[in-house]
């Protein structure tokens, strides 16, 4: 619950009205990561969302029943039948949602805390079951921890329940973000689960350092600030570095971009979640930072610039000493290749980039520079018919392609036929429009 935890005011205020429903695990393709939380109130009022819709009925249904019985418990949600009747999810993906009646919360104040922790039920919810919670392992155990805190060091309440996995708990807590750690029962031959645990934690913005004032900057520190950044503007420059024109950047500083990383790194405030992004067109700034930060572990290197301007800064970094494997590591030109013209395009591909990179290197694949710039073909819709589409475009392609020799069958063949032919690439261009 600590992702809207500022808006939750008014919850906190009378907390025996509301409910709060929190993702705990996803598995698959699921529109919400893990921690996602919304609040409910015994009228059905909500605050926030757990599925973008998919599933938000139900929640909110069983956050009334919560309500009404004071019980905590865990529902699991999968993909829906195709008739979509069925509650489900259709993107395909399994989501575990934690609903209980805030007042259970009790003086745990996370409101105000860094770190919460809470029991969960060992088993989900089982409708029309004739078991009790209790035989089920659903109801929450007579001890049920809650404990909100600050810095590294576990309370004693959350120490002496944790047991064997206090070390899980505090990688868990320095990670950031949620995660459900299981404690197992040693004494027992197969080493049971005897207690799961709900670990979420806040960690400070990931930061985004533009170096380089100018428009581009200044929509990107805008765009970048919507998105949760932590966003420095750095030019040395004192006409352009100004508060004026970056209103959406947290810090604007005016030096030279080389001492101001320098002293950034040196501070330690540049790590593996910082991305940096030169935006000066002047080799004389952009090489010393490029240089230093494509040594470093950090999420994200680009660098505005023609591709003419990316061979000449390769050549420069490489005669400096940096590998292959550093300038692999190297976005240039900058962002996803959109099309984009005017600043505010230009940062929505570059952040569009960031996001792409951050998330492969989460997933393992690592940065992948020529998978990020070329966007994938979008997929079909399932019902394409309708007036929505412009089917006279479509039949005239149709009855084109028919026409057209047996060398445009094929993408490749029609594409090389495309290079070598005006007339074609003219009249294709315009039956194949509606594409």
């Amino acid at each position: 619950m600590l992702d809207r935890i500022h808006e939750y005011a008014e919850c906190l205020a009378d907390p025996d009205r509301w409910a709060i429903a929190t993702i705990v695990e996803v598995s698959g393709s699921v529109p919400r990561p893990a921690g996602t939380s919304m609040a409910v109130r015994d009228d059905g009022r909500t605050i926030g969302s757990v599925s973008g819709g998919c599933v938000e009925g139900a929640v909110v249904d069983a956050a009334l029943a919560c309500l009404e019985s004071g019980a905590t418990e865990l529902h699991s949600f999968g993909y829906a039948d195709d008739d979509g009747i069925s509650i489900g999810l259709m993107c395909g993906g399994d989501v575990r949602v934690l609903v209980q009646p805030l007042r259970t919360l009790g003086a745990a104040e996370p409101a105000t805390r860094a770190h919460l922790v809470r029991d969960l039920p060992l088993h989900d919810t089982t409708a029309g079951s004739l078991l009790t919670a209790e035989g089920l392992g659903i109801a929450l155990r007579a001890d049920a921890l809650c404990a909100a805190f600050d810095g590294d060091e576990l309370p004693d309440e959350l120490a002496r329940a944790a047991g064997h996995a206090r070390d899980r708990i505090r990688a868990a807590l320095r990670a950031g973000g949620t995660h459900v750690v299981d404690v197992t029962d040693r004494a027992a031959p197969e080493c049971p689960v005897v207690r799961r645990l709900l670990i979420e934690s806040t960690t400070a913005p990931a930061r985004l350092v533009i170096y380089g004032a100018n428009d581009f900057s200044a929509a990107l520190a805008q765009a970048a600030a919507a998105l949760g950044r932590h966003v420095t503007v750095c030019d040395a420059r004192p006409v352009f570095a100004t508060r004026a024109r970056h209103p959406g950047a947290h810090e604007v500083v005016l030096m030279h971009p080389a001492e101001h990383f320098a002293q950034e790194l040196a501070a330690g405030r540049i790590d593996g979640r910082t991305a940096i992004v030169m935006l000066t067109h002047d080799p004389r700034f952009d090489l010393p930072v490029l240089d230093a930060a494509l040594r470093r572990e950090v999420a994200y290197v680009g660098a505005m610039g023609s591709r003419v301007t990316h061979d000449k800064r390769v050549q420069e970094l490489r005669a400096g000493g940096l590998s292959a494997a550093h300038l692999g590591r190297l976005h240039s030109p900058i962002g996803l290749d959109l099309g984009a013209r005017t600043p505010a395009e230009v940062a929505v591909s570059i952040l569009a980039e960031l996001i792409l990179v951050e998330s492969s290197t989460r997933a393992g694949s690592g940065d992948a520079p020529a998978a990020a710039r070329r966007p994938a073909s979008p997929a079909r819709l399932r019902d394409t018919a309708g007036d929505v589409h412009d089917d006279a475009r479509r039949n005239a392609a149709r009855t084109f392609c028919a026409a057209a020799p047996a060398t445009m069958a094929a993408p490749a063949t029609a594409t090389a036929t495309l290079r070598r032919t005006t007339a074609t690439a003219t009249a294709t261009k315009e039956a194949l429009a509606w594409m």
